[in-house]
């Protein structure tokens, strides 16, 4: 599943739409598409945390392959008229985190969660609590193609792996000599640094560009991301203090891989070289000034975290808590390394006796040992970059450390509000309206689902919303199967329920195709019907009908072959002769199927459009279509399943 979560309705730098509706023409979805806004709670303050978003649905084909997805596009309540939605990167990840911690704990939800539940379960056909791995990208990251596999392989062969990353290069490792000093960076920080923490278990920072964790232990069903410790913490929306701000607001990636190293310390974190990924790296000195400022002051605070805690990987001066520690000293005193190697580069040029050789002998160790890694993977071009890297030593390992220690207050990054008390200047903060969030309503998945297929008015205006997927799903996907999306609810769990504040969405499924869209509506049934009568044998007088467990069964009318006695429209309906004003037996209404989709393009033509036209044939009224719909429906399958 391709799970997109946009963050807000903004318009970026030199494009004509907003971002959203970029993703879905990407995705192929039809712009007449509108589903309404549900609300959800957000991070921000005050009335900030009221959020709304939209949800679409759909099917993603590319060179032949077809991958479900669905988009999250939080587009703000009415009240916001600039950055509409815009959250911070955080708040995206703790919609997915919030949502698959309420499906494993069975918890209420909001209307966007139960609409998100919605989508995955009965349009796209699987379980919520099914799925185990959840895949982090941003939007810039290139993933390299079988980079998914290698996670998903490492995954599969340690149950007690709850993380990964792999490896990220430079898209635009040329572009700029500011790009040019990173490269070598970039490298040893994963092929070294992280590659020795993975040692231990314990990688301290699983880049959020790229990385992979597990949602649930797959023996025991423990939840890892989604357990209610990293889910109350990593949504801390009363940020109050310095270290939270700088865990929260600058360094949300790395705090997440601290919290689950807290949370679950007999699981382990793992870096693996064989996934690779590129991504564009700042090209201008304001951004990557502004990048490693955030990343210094996030790793300070964060490695302060872990060096307290009682049970990381080792033991003694053996132990990551040793290692980590010495990763803080160092952080700290870089700008007195650079100092000091001024001072040796000063007594090799004017003095031969008083020169610290021991210190040049070091030095000279740590860069040779790390010009071997090159030599042992063969990346030689490597060894150019760190001749690069080593002349821009005074930026990277002086002067951008102490711009970062200088704004240790500074966090424009993810919080663009004004902050009293941040050391600023600047004291002007707009009053902050109070918001009660148990204005949100909600409610349990199977609680709003037991009332949608049984209540009274919502399931009698639900009834005129039923729509039946195209045959183009079957061709794709099979023939029906009990509890695929074959026969899920139409549109939205709202479009007849009192519940949320948007009533009446219909959220349609679609399927993109190369040069034209499709909207393909679900049924109501709530998971495909399969019995255990023949349709083409005309035997469904005393059929046995189930679908998938947990899933209200829609109610199926029993129809039997004319007897002898009977007359042309007979048919039995709960143990009763039924006798249809048209007088066409079933066997005409299956001669009509099988002409009809003979002839019809099985890529575009509903069931719904099938069944008009059986009763234009057989000059049925509305009210005997709607009484032999479930017939003509299984008459449709059974016609599709010999074709396939």
């Amino acid at each position: 599943l391709m799970f997109v979560i946009c963050d807000g309705m903004i318009v970026g730098s030199g494009n004509d739409r907003p971002t959203p509706r970029i993703v879905l023409d990407i995705l192929g979805s039809d712009p007449d598409i509108e589903p309404e806004p549900l609300s959800f709670l957000s991070l921000g303050e005050g009335t900030k945390q009221h959020n709304m978003g939209k949800v679409y649905s759909g099917l993603f084909e590319a060179a032949g392959h077809v991958v479900p997805y669905v988009v999250v596009v939080k587009c703000g309540t009415p009240r916001e008229r600039t950055r509409q939605g815009n959250r911070g990167k955080r708040d995206s990840q703790i919609i997915l985190m919030r949502f698959f911690n309420k499906v494993h704990f069975n918890l209420p939800m909001s209307p966007l969660e139960l609409e998100i539940y919605h989508q995955i379960k009965n349009v796209i056909g699987v379980n919520p609590a099914f799925y185990e791995f959840i895949m982090m990208v941003d939007a810039d990251t290139y993933v390299f193609p079988d980079s998914l596999n290698r996670m998903v392989s490492c995954m599969l062969h340690d149950s007690k792996l709850m993380g990964i990353c792999g490896e990220t290069q430079l898209a635009n490792e040329k572009d700029t000599w500011i790009t040019m000093i990173q490269v070598y960076e970039y490298y040893i920080s994963h092929h070294l640094s992280k590659a020795f923490e993975s040692l231990f278990g314990s990688v301290t920072c699983l880049p959020g560009c790229f990385c992979m964790y597990r949602i649930r232990a797959p023996e025991s069903n423990y939840p890892l991301l989604a357990s209610n410790g990293i889910v109350k913490e990593y949504s801390e929306n009363n940020v109050d203090t310095l270290h939270k701000k700088n865990l929260l607001h600058l360094g949300e990636d790395r705090y997440l891989t601290t919290l689950m190293l807290k949370h679950h310390p007999y699981y382990k974190m793992k870096f693996t070289s064989d996934a690779q990924c590129k991504t564009n790296a700042p090209d201008t000195w304001q951004v990557l000034l502004s990048q490693r400022r955030r990343w210094i002051n996030s790793t300070v605070h964060n490695l302060l975290e872990l060096v307290f805690l009682p049970r990381l990987c080792g033991f003694c001066c053996f132990s990551m808590r040793f290692i980590v520690f010495i990763d803080l000293v160092s952080t700290i005193v870089m700008p007195a390394t650079v100092v000091y190697l001024g001072y040796l580069i000063y007594q090799l040029a004017v003095s031969t006796s008083d020169t610290p050789l021991v210190s040049v002998y070091l030095l000279a160790a740590v860069y040779g040992l790390q010009a071997l890694l090159f030599v042992f993977k063969r990346q030689w071009q490597h060894i150019g970059w760190m001749i690069v890297y080593l002349l821009a030593l005074p930026v990277f390992s002086f002067f951008i450390p102490i711009y970062a220690f200088w704004h240790f207050d500074d966090f424009s990054w993810g919080n663009t509000r004004m902050v009293v008390g941040d050391g600023k200047k600047a004291k002007y903060v707009a009053e902050v309206e109070e918001f009660d969030p148990t204005t949100i309503p909600l409610r349990k998945w199977n609680e709003y689902e037991q009332e949608i297929m049984h209540g009274g008015p919502e399931k009698a205006a639900m009834d005129d919303l039923r729509s039946e997927m195209s045959s183009r799903a079957s061709m794709y996907f099979g023939p029906p199967r009990p509890g695929s999306a074959a026969g899920s609810v139409a549109g939205s769990v709202y479009g007849a329920g009192n519940y949320g504040y948007h009533q009446g969405a219909v959220a349609n499924m679609h399927i993109a195709a190369p040069h034209q869209h499709v909207n393909i509506p679900m049924s109501m049934a709530g998971g495909d019907i399969q019995c255990d009568a023949s349709v083409a044998g005309m035997s469904l007088a005393n059929n046995h009908c189930y679908n998938m467990p947990g899933v209200p069964m829609a109610p199926m009318q029993n129809y039997a072959m004319q007897g002898p006695g009977i007359g042309h429209s007979a048919a039995a309906e709960n143990g009763q002769l039924v006798h249809y004003p048209s007088g066409m037996p079933n066997e005409v209404l299956m001669q009509s199927v099988r002409r009809i989709l003979s002839t019809a393009d099985l890529m575009l033509v509903t069931k719904k459009q099938v069944r008009q036209q059986v009763a234009l044939d057989c000059n049925m009224d509305q009210e005997e279509l709607s009484a032999r719909k479930s017939f003509i429906n299984l008459c449709i399958d059974e016609v599709l399943s010999e074709r396939l």
